[in-house]
């Protein structure tokens, strides 16, 4: 346990430092906003579509191979990243070297998620997986002060440098915990259709749901981002969106925590429900809040129903994905959540420019996308139970 979450710390601290540091860094160097941001475009497509396919490795294989070869690569990629960063190279070069970055990233976060069950009791499950939600939003918080501290002291390309460290020292970490593989699981008669395969964890219906839920969840984060910038901007506050921001986190933070500690059966069909819904008012309630304080009371009233909810996510997935092929499952909501908060960044900024600056109706498209995943939360079977002593759910056909 303490070399897993050793792991889950260093590689979750990396990418908050990379995505912040390495804008900072191209900006310094060309003196371009939109040179860096068609760079951490090209990372985050480049991410998203190549770390389901390492996690399909990982689970056909094995973890240790697969992150040691993929570490090399990733390795290769920073090196060329921090040369050309200081060495002022060509536009174009940093942005091949932004894209073979996330092209490369090893699949720290599914091998770790995937993980938890295998190493830890039935009934601590649920705890493990808050702590991983609670790691993970304490991290990003912490990230982004690091690169401050790094800019500060050094150069923004320091930062790059310091996350790639961390990306090493993550993966070399987690290389030395024991990850047993699943057992195989029986096929049906004849076999699986070659579009099953090909599909993977996709295949099952329940998968499907979830990460679609994931999806519209990290859309209304997108655009809650967005929205307080606006809204501290349009207050005469620019730099209070930082704390609003903040706000948001420790709400997540705490009740995350106090989420992973109860061990009472969960029914995921009626809490996610429930959890979308409270959302979808609360960010309405915030978009209409009639200054920042009462919409910072908003906020942290939504970090208290969302760190439930995202340790929900993944206690959920963790259950119904099939065994063997569950890295490659949270792999999947690694890549449905970078789209969804890409999309929602995108819709929210669009708002915001055609009402020249008014934050209300990026709220409002937040809460329509909560109210859509709690929607299609309906679509789970209501017969999925989640005890304090049950085991991984066997793989079920989709409906």
């Amino acid at each position: 346990m303490p070399r897993l979450v050793l792991a889950l710390i260093a590689s979750r601290l990396a990418a908050p430092i990379l995505n912040l540091g390495m804008l900072l860094a191209i900006v310094s160097t060309h003196g371009s906003y939109a040179v860096g941001g068609v760079a951490l475009t090209g990372f985050s497509i480049a991410l998203a579509v190549c770390v389901p396919l390492s996690g399909r490795l990982v689970d056909r294989f094995h973890p240790r191979p697969v992150l040691l070869g993929v570490l090399a690569v990733h390795a290769l990629a920073y090196a060329a990243a921090v040369i050309g960063m200081t060495r002022q190279a060509p536009a174009w070069m940093l942005v091949v070297a932004a894209i073979a970055l996330g092209a490369s990233t090893p699949p720290s976060a599914p091998v770790i998620r995937s993980t938890w069950p295998a190493i830890v009791p039935a009934e601590h499950t649920r705890t493990a997986y808050a702590l991983d939600a609670v790691l993970n939003e304490v991290m990003v918080v912490t990230g982004t002060l690091l690169v401050s501290v790094l800019v500060a002291l050094a150069s923004p390309v320091a930062a790059v440098a310091v996350a790639g460290v961390c990306t090493v020292l993550g993966v070399l970490t987690l290389l030395t915990v024991p990850t047993p593989r699943a057992p195989a699981t029986a096929e049906p008669p004849g076999g699986k259709s070659r579009s099953r395969r090909a599909l993977g964890p996709l295949a099952d219906g329940r998968v499907r749901v979830l990460l679609g839920i994931t999806a519209f969840d990290m859309l209304a984060f997108g655009c809650i981002v967005v929205g307080v910038s606006a809204a501290a901007a349009s207050g005469g506050n620019p730099g209070l969106s930082g704390v609003l921001l903040g706000a948001y986190s420790v709400g997540a933070v705490v009740s995350a925590l106090g989420y992973g500690m109860r061990h009472r059966e969960a029914r995921p069909r009626r809490q996610l429900v429930t959890f979308h819904t409270a959302s979808a008012v609360l960010l309405v309630a915030t978009g209409v809040a009639p200054g920042l304080v009462l919409a910072g009371v908003a906020l942290l009233a939504v970090g208290l129903v969302s760190g439930p909810r995202d340790t929900l996510h993944q206690i959920v997935l963790g259950e119904v994905a099939p065994p063997r092929q569950r890295t490659e499952a949270f792999a999947w909501m690694s890549t449905f959540m970078w789209v969804g908060n890409g999309i929602g960044t995108a819709v929210a900024g669009q708002l915001v420019t055609r009402n020249e600056g008014d934050h209300t109706t990026t709220f409002l498209a937040a809460a329509i996308a909560a109210a859509t995943a709690a929607a299609c939360s309906l679509l789970l079977r209501s017969t999925l139970r989640i005890g304090a002593t049950a085991s991984p759910a066997p793989a079920a056909s989709p409906r």
